[in-house]
């Protein structure tokens, strides 16, 4: 569209790796409408992923429960007016976000929505409805975002999904990590690989038996001469302690040292990452590191990380992706190549 904008509002009121493929659709914009000031909604669990990120002008925080109220709604929203933004994209397809924005009275508001019986209240919310008449559920999500950004734009720009650079404290912070795990494996005067793991999600059917990672681990020390670690937060300290009791060799645990920028960091300086389908995958995939990324429940067709560094697996399986709350991992012949 030829129409320019000044002031963009997108909303990603979603989780870490979902923020972080939405990082983008302004990266998108950008290109379209390079002097516009785009500002971004999200959670406070995902702030560190927009602040300082040079395709953000500015961040707004909505710490939103299910169970909110219209008068918490029209709080919300009041803010959104104030800001007087020309244009609003609806990155999280939520219904609560279409609803902001139309009560902040947007002059532009468009989503990205296959409106059917179900949802057909949405189309008060839109100005523009970006048509899904492909199937997106078999594409990456970042892709899907490039798709729907260059529809509305008339652009045709490739996306890219932009991490915050990092602070010089950042970068020392994650420096310093690497050479204690170095020299805690007595690795420091040696060229080895530098493997990084993430081994737990938090959800079942996302997570891969600990048994596989450490048979996984093992033949990768027998063949190579590399210093292992774990990330994650500090949740993941119990699950990475199990882990290690089950290997032969040196596993460090950097569970709950990092903040999140400092994970991208700690990862533009890994050689290959091994990880399960979390936002680390995706924060991973930001930086361009080679990695496995082994998917249970969902789709890798859509979830995978967006980089021609990954290499996704996935069982083989009827029911894949699956909407049930365990995944069956015995079977040796289960992934896909």
């Amino acid at each position: 569209m030829s129409q320019s904008y000044k002031s963009i509002l997108v909303f990603c009121l979603r989780k870490i790796g979902d923020a972080v493929i939405a990082t983008s659709v302004p990266y998108l914009l950008k290109q379209a409408y390079p002097d516009a000031k785009i500002t971004m909604m999200v959670k406070p669990l995902t702030k560190e992923i927009v602040t300082n990120n040079p395709v953000v002008d500015e961040v707004m925080l909505y710490d939103y429960t299910h169970k909110a109220t219209l008068g918490e709604l029209q709080q919300v929203a009041n803010k959104i007016k104030k800001r007087i933004f020309d244009l609003s994209i609806v990155a999280d397809n939520k219904p609560r976000s279409a609803m902001l924005a139309w009560l902040a009275g947007v002059p532009k508001r468009v989503g990205f929505e296959k409106i059917e019986f179900r949802n057909i209240y949405l189309k008060l919310f839109y100005t523009d409805i970006i048509k899904i008449d492909y199937d997106a559920q078999h594409t990456l999500q970042a892709k899907n975002h490039e798709i729907f950004i260059n529809r509305f734009t008339g652009k045709n720009a490739k996306a890219r999904m932009i991490m915050p650079k990092g602070t010089a404290e950042n970068k020392a912070k994650a420096d310093a990590l690497l050479a204690q795990v170095l020299k805690k494996q007595e690795k420091e005067n040696q060229s080895c690989l530098k493997i990084a793991l993430c081994i737990r999600s938090g959800v079942v059917t996302k997570d891969w038996p600990l048994e596989r990672f450490a048979e996984t681990i093992q033949r990768l020390a027998a063949k190579y001469n590399a210093a292992f670690y774990v990330i994650g937060s500090q949740a993941d300290i119990e699950t990475a302690e199990k882990l290690k009791k089950m290997l032969t060799v040196p596993l460090s645990i950097l569970c709950g040292k990092t903040s999140l920028v400092e994970l991208s960091c700690l990862l533009k300086r890994s050689d290959f990452f091994l990880t399960i389908d979390t936002g680390s995958a995706h924060i991973a995939a930001a930086t361009g590191i080679p990695m496995v990324a082994i998917y249970g429940g969902t789709s890798p067709k859509k979830w995978g990380p967006y980089s021609d560094n990954a290499i996704t697996l996935a069982p083989d399986y009827p029911c894949h992706p699956c909407n049930g709350t365990k995944i069956k991992w015995y079977r040796q012949d289960s992934f896909a190549n």
